[in-house]
C-alpha cells in the first residue's frame, strides 16, 4: 500500500513522512488541495516570490 501524502500546516510542504522535511513540524494533515511543484528554485519566479525551496507544496491546507 503506497504511503499517503500529507501537507505541513506550518509551511505547506507535502511529504509522505511523519515529520515535515522542510521545517521539522509534526503538525501534518491529509486534508489539502492543489499542489505547486518547485523543480529549480533559482529559476522559478513563483519560488522566489513565495520563498520556496525544491519540493511540493500544498496551495490550500485545512
Amino acid at each position: 500500500m503506497p504511503a499517503r501524502e500529507r501537507a505541513c500546516r506550518s509551511c505547506k510542504f507535502v511529504t509522505t513522512k511523519n515529520k515535515c522535511e522542510n521545517c521539522g513540524s509534526t503538525d501534518l494533515t491529509q486534508n489539502f488541495s492543489g499542489v505547486i511543484i518547485v523543480v529549480d528554485e533559482e529559476r522559478s519566479e513563483i519560488a522566489k516570490e513565495l520563498g520556496l525551496k525544491k519540493g511540493a507544496y500544498a496551495i490550500r491546507v485545512a
